[in-house]
């Protein structure tokens, strides 16, 4: 378990947006919020004692709150956290996932779909089980119109 990265899982108590981030986004955060202004690459714990008086300057790229929370995670923690929506593949937040057990989908998507408004069930990559998009290729031919992967980086197909 020592050799496992250390991660930072940043949230907006404002929005619920969370993203897991190493030292690398952690560093584009911090120069963000002007708490770093060398370009040489910043080490780990250099980065760790910064992140840890700069949550209220850091601003929530999905709103716009100020004040985000930082914690500290292992990559063997995320994968027994992690449960996606079916839908949009996003994580289901665990206080959903603690009020009904065993859900599949997250709380837009599953209003969605009791409206009405969800068209239909999205297909996913057969590669790497992100969201296949529709779009307009490049290539001429009879068919203008493929499945394109959504995945970061996207499989070629």
């Amino acid at each position: 378990m020592d050799d496992l990265p250390i991660l930072t899982r940043l949230a907006c108590p404002a929005c619920s947006w969370q993203a897991i981030c190493g030292d690398e986004e952690i560093d584009i955060h911090l120069r963000g919020a002007g708490m770093l202004r060398r370009q040489a690459k910043t080490d780990h714990e250099t980065l760790e004692q910064l992140l840890a008086g700069a949550g209220p300057r850091l601003t929530c790229p999905e709103c716009g709150h100020r004040g985000l929370t930082a914690e500290t995670v292992t990559e063997e923690d995320l994968w027994q956290d992690a449960v996606l929506c079916e839908i949009c593949r996003q994580p289901i937040p665990p206080e959903r996932l603690e009020a009904i057990p065993g859900t599949r989908r997250c709380t837009s998507c599953q209003n969605d779909s009791e409206h009405g408004r969800l068209a239909e069930e999205p297909e996913f990559c057969p590669r790497c089980g992100a969201v296949l998009v529709l779009r307009m290729s490049k290539k001429g031919g009879t068919t203008r119109f493929r499945l394109f992967c959504t995945g970061s980086p996207p499989c070629r197909l």
